[in-house]
């Protein structure tokens, strides 16, 4: 299938990189089905670690747990490729590395402060505005052939509001009448800056500091949501490798390492 390339807001983007532009392979289109679903078939002939893909609209946008992604013309949506030399287990490190670049780079261009939910989710004024959905592909060895962070960012309201079953929870960065452009431009080039620099201090886990302070469930109810069931807990602390202990009613407690949790308001 052909995409249309988008030219200006491709280069508006590389020059807003500066020294990082050189290290990246950066292709912007105005619509795909998926930018994760594109560039796992770049990789899957050869392209090198960095290769990003954008688009200002999605298709088929996947989420987690095999969910749609709801991707209309307002937002952003970035996959960067990735050729990591680790374990499987470490793979895991790499979504809240990538929740930690993309609330800087939300922060850096809309001056205001983002709030990470356990474990990839990004709220602004308690309302997601991002999701992360990061996929693997692993050698006969168990290691990682490459990794595909992929991450969606509402960057304004679509054209007449969200749809019913997120108008109460998704938010968008900047106000309706933004430029979307403008604002498309700067948050990817945030965005793909960040990602570099924390992966390449990766081994030193210098994003850690950075995802804890923007962590909003500690001390909080919350409803951990597994296998269709739902338990009401209280979240107490996050470990090194972002393990969530909780705390349930019935006073037993659990390190979660994955999962998907509601914050009770």
């Amino acid at each position: 299938m052909e995409y249309t390339v988008n030219g200006a807001v491709q280069a508006a983007i590389l020059s807003r990189l500066g020294a990082d532009a050189g290290a990246v392979r950066l292709t912007v289109f105005d619509a795909v089905t998926s930018t994760n679903d594109l560039l796992r078939e770049a990789a899957e002939q050869g392209a090198p670690e960095f290769t990003v893909m954008a688009a200002l609209r999605q298709t088929a946008g996947k989420g987690r747990q095999g969910r749609q992604f709801y991707s209309p013309p307002s937002g952003l949506y970035l996959s960067m490729l990735l050729r990591p030399e680790m374990s499987a287990a470490e793979t895991l490190t790499l979504t809240p590395l990538a929740a930690a670049a993309a609330a800087e780079a939300v922060e850096q261009c809309s001056g205001a402060p983002v709030q990470i939910k356990w474990v990839n989710d990004l709220l602004l004024h308690e309302r997601k505005i991002c999701g992360i959905l990061a996929e693997s592909k692993f050698s006969d060895a168990g290691t990682p052939d490459y990794v595909i962070v992929g991450i969606g960012i509402n960057l304004v309201a679509p054209e007449g509001g969200f749809p019913p079953e997120l108008a109460e929870i998704a938010g968008a960065v900047f106000p309706a009448g933004a430029d979307l452009h403008a604002v498309f431009a700067d948050c990817a080039a945030g965005l793909i800056s960040a990602l570099m620099r924390e992966y390449r201090y990766l081994p030193v886990r210098h994003y850690l500091d950075a995802y804890r302070e923007r962590l909003c469930v500690l001390n909080r109810q919350v409803t951990v949501c597994e296998n269709g069931t739902e338990r009401q807990a209280l979240a107490l602390a996050v470990d090194d490798d972002l393990r969530l202990l909780v705390r349930y009613a019935d006073g037993s407690e659990q390190w979660r390492s994955t999962g998907e949790i509601r914050i009770r308001l």
